[in-house]
């Protein structure tokens, strides 16, 4: 391909952009001809004349149709949905039908052109084509809970109720949401100006005195720019983000002594051991070198993303803590389905709890899916805790309303305290497969360990270690001791605790309102690490058919056996109670209840009462 002498963009090139309709095929990747489209609406100024104007015009709307026709590539390339992609795709294609529009009809002076040229996303995505593993654009994300409510009110007035600080938009979200890119545009001057106005002498920190770079720090830490970047932090600490990618095309290191100082005061006061942060200046590598040819960098950023990253970017730790609810999905007969192992008149009950559940068109994931989905790949490879009430939890509901098969997963998973020899890790999930028609990752760490409860009394002594923030001693308080055991245990080792129970992450994102106060920044100001997704945490007993004692035969089996008894409530599972935390649940509720549920006392004859009461 050979370009033109009088710099306009090539005709091969042009005829491939003009062909290129958005609703039709992409046009063919061009590479890095695409790099003299930018050349020519970058050397613009407001004197040129008009026939420079209109080449300039004509080369951003080449290029304009370019981005577009890349991003929407990147957008059917993608095996889930890129959270904010099809907004940006419908606020890019609006901006730049109405340019074409002032364009046919000679509206577009210098002025209009740069107004212009700011709408257009291709500075960016020649940005995001250099990462991969895209998971959102233009998200936001808070630094705060919302504004609490009262007790009365609940989650239905929370939800979409005003963040307590205004939250922080990223340009983009990439490495699977490890990463968050956020583009500052800041001259020089302005900085300069900002780091002056706070008093700050740069004299002041070579007199090699103990107050030198302490007074550098006072001056420094309270300019915009700083400040804006001190926010950005909270919001990924908030979040769980552990690096932040800070993009300034606008500064250069080394021309500017008060530049340079406030770039090194970024990288080695505001980044710290939770949150890194990377600055990338306009002499930069990463800005410098060009962007990869389209079609492999969009193969880098829509098939390197973890699926397990939502729309919420959290990733899960290495090593994670199981709530009961994951508990009871790793071993429930309604994910497993039916095996050989079982009673065919149990197979059958499965396979028609999984039909009826199926036509109810109540869930998200299929049952049947949720292991190979959702749970396994997000526990593979990963270490495996729970805490000691959680499976002391998890053995009370197993003993009194699972199968057998029920059962003997749930021996498996968490073996008893003090049982024979342990199964080495490929034992058990052999055997494990020999209960399950989903095949079992050999990855999978069984059984999981149980670690040490962490109390309302362990929490002060947290705080006071750094490990929890202040308002941990609130949110404690309102949780039950099984609540506080598994959910604070997580928040204080940095870990993600996995549940499938909305109703307790709402509770103490409810909590977390309350007790959340505006204050100094405080390093550790962070809430629990809770990856919530719909994982059925309940047994079959809750959705076995109405008719299971006609297709067992009449005679119930040993391996349903504890389905017959007298338990009304007990078994709905812990993610379906409705209000968590209520005081007449074990494990949900206080010690003081001491019985799995409300018994059914036998019915009566009206007359037989009356004459017991008399």
């Amino acid at each position: 391909m050979t370009a033109n002498n009088d710099t306009s963009a090539p005709a091969d090139i042009s005829a491939a952009l003009d062909a290129a309709s958005l609703n039709d095929n992409p046009p063919p990747d061009v590479g890095a001809d695409s790099q003299k489209l930018r050349q020519l609406t970058s050397n613009l100024s407001l004197d040129d004349d008009d026939a420079a104007l209109d080449k300039s015009i004509d080369a951003l709307i080449k290029q304009w149709k370019l981005c577009i026709s890349e991003l929407r590539q990147l957008a059917a390339a993608a095996k889930i949905p890129i959270h904010g992609l099809n907004s940006l795709l419908k606020v890019q294609q609006r901006a730049l039908d109405k340019a074409v529009q002032k364009r046919e009809r000679g509206l577009l002076s210098a002025a209009n052109y740069f107004g212009i040229k700011s709408c257009c996303w291709d500075d960016r995505w020649d940005i995001v084509k250099k990462c991969s593993g895209l998971v959102s654009v233009n998200k936001e994300f808070p630094r705060s809970p919302r504004v609490p409510v009262s007790p009365g009110e609940g989650w239905l007035a929370y939800k979409d109720g005003l963040f307590q600080e205004k939250p922080i938009s990223v340009d983009a979200v990439v490495d699977s949401g490890a990463t968050w890119l956020k583009l500052i545009s800041i001259p020089p001057k302005t900085l300069e100006y900002q780091v002056m106005a706070e008093g700050w002498e740069s004299e002041e920190d070579e007199d090699g005195g103990e107050d030198g770079p302490q007074s550098e720090g006072d001056g420094l830490a309270h300019t915009e720019f700083v400040d804006s970047i001190r926010k950005i932090v909270l919001a990924a600490k908030w979040n769980h983000c552990p690096h932040l990618h800070l993009l300034l095309p606008g500064l250069r290191e080394g021309q500017s002594e008060v530049v340079d100082r406030v770039l090194n005061f970024v990288r080695n006061r505001v980044g710290d051991g939770v949150v890194s942060i990377t600055l990338s200046c306009a002499d930069s590598a990463f800005l410098v070198d060009a962007p990869p040819e389209s079609s492999g960098a969009i193969a880098a950023l829509a098939d390197q993303r973890d699926l397990l990253v939502g729309d919420d970017c959290r990733r899960i730790t290495p090593v994670v803590n199981l709530d009961p609810s994951a508990l009871t999905a790793l071993v429930t007969d309604l994910h497993h389905g039916p095996v050989l192992l079982q009673p065919k008149a149990q197979q059958e009950i499965i396979s028609k709890s999984i039909l009826d559940h199926e036509t109810d068109n109540n869930e998200l994931v299929s049952r049947q899916d949720i292991l190979a989905t959702i749970l396994l790949p997000a526990l593979r490879g990963r270490k495996l805790l729970c805490t000691q009430s959680a499976a002391k939890y998890f053995r009370q509901l197993i003993g009194a309303i699972s199968t057998h098969s029920e059962e003997k997963r749930a021996l498996l998973i968490l073996p008893p305290v003090g049982g024979e020899r342990g199964l080495s890790r490929e034992e058990i999930i052999s055997e494990l497969q020999k209960w399950s028609n989903v095949p079992i990752p050999s990855d999978l760490n069984l059984p999981v360990e149980i670690v040490q409860d962490i109390t309302t009394e362990d929490v002060e002594p947290l705080v006071a270690a750094g490990r929890l923030p202040p308002m941990a001693l609130g949110v404690a308080k309102d949780l039950s001791q099984l609540n506080c055991s598994v959910y604070l245990y997580g928040w204080a080792n940095g870990m993600t605790t996995i549940t499938g129970h909305r109703g307790i992450e709402r509770q103490i994102q409810l909590s977390l309102a309350t007790h959340w106060t505006r204050g100094e920044n405080n390093p550790n100001e962070r809430p629990p690490d809770i990856w919530h997704r719909h994982l059925g945490g309940y047994l079959i007993h809750r959705d076995k058919p109405k008719e299971w004692r006609e297709m067992t035969g009449g005679e119930v089996p040993q391996e349903v056996i504890r389905w017959t008894h007298p338990w009304t409530t007990w078994g709905r599972g812990i993610s379906t109670y409705g209000v968590p935390d209520t005081k007449t649940w074990p494990g949900v509720g206080h010690e003081d209840m001491q019985g799995y549920g409300r018994r059914i006392n036998p019915w009566k004859p009206p007359g037989q009462i009356e004459d017991e009461q008399n």
